[in-house]
């Protein structure tokens, strides 16, 4: 009962950082990389897996297959990054990722929303 309460908390924390950077909800992306986040942070062994662990899994989850989840994960970050709350993105992003220059890879955005939550842990 205990996990479950846990897992519906993460659940709500990663889709509101997404919902606070831009990520639209009504797109396949939004879901895939906000399983994607809870995975990892569940799971560090993802972290250097996401084609060959993180992508597949999902895929699995969605039905559907590893390039359908990479392309839907990259276009929720680039409608994100194209419209998304500036403030917010610099507040994550904004050590390791220029939001002039270069939007982050799907590994990177996914490894920094989960450092994000991992550190409000701490707190």
């Amino acid at each position: 009962m205990e996990k479950e309460i846990e897992r519906k908390s993460l659940y709500r924390r990663v889709t509101c950082e997404l919902h606070k950077i831009g990520t639209p909800a009504h797109i396949k992306g939004h879901n895939y990389l906000r399983t994607a986040i809870i995975k990892m942070y569940e799971d560090a062994t993802y972290h250097g897996n996401m084609m060959k662990r993180l992508y597949p899994d999902v895929a699995d989850e969605y039905e559907t297959n590893v390039s359908c989840v990479e392309r839907g994960i990259r276009n929720a970050i680039e409608v994100a990054w194209s419209r998304g709350n500036l403030a917010i993105l610099e507040e994550i992003f904004g050590n390791t990722i220029s939001y002039s220059k270069t939007k982050p890879t799907n590994s990177e955005f996914i490894a920094m929303i989960v450092d994000r939550l991992k550190l409000e842990d701490l707190e």
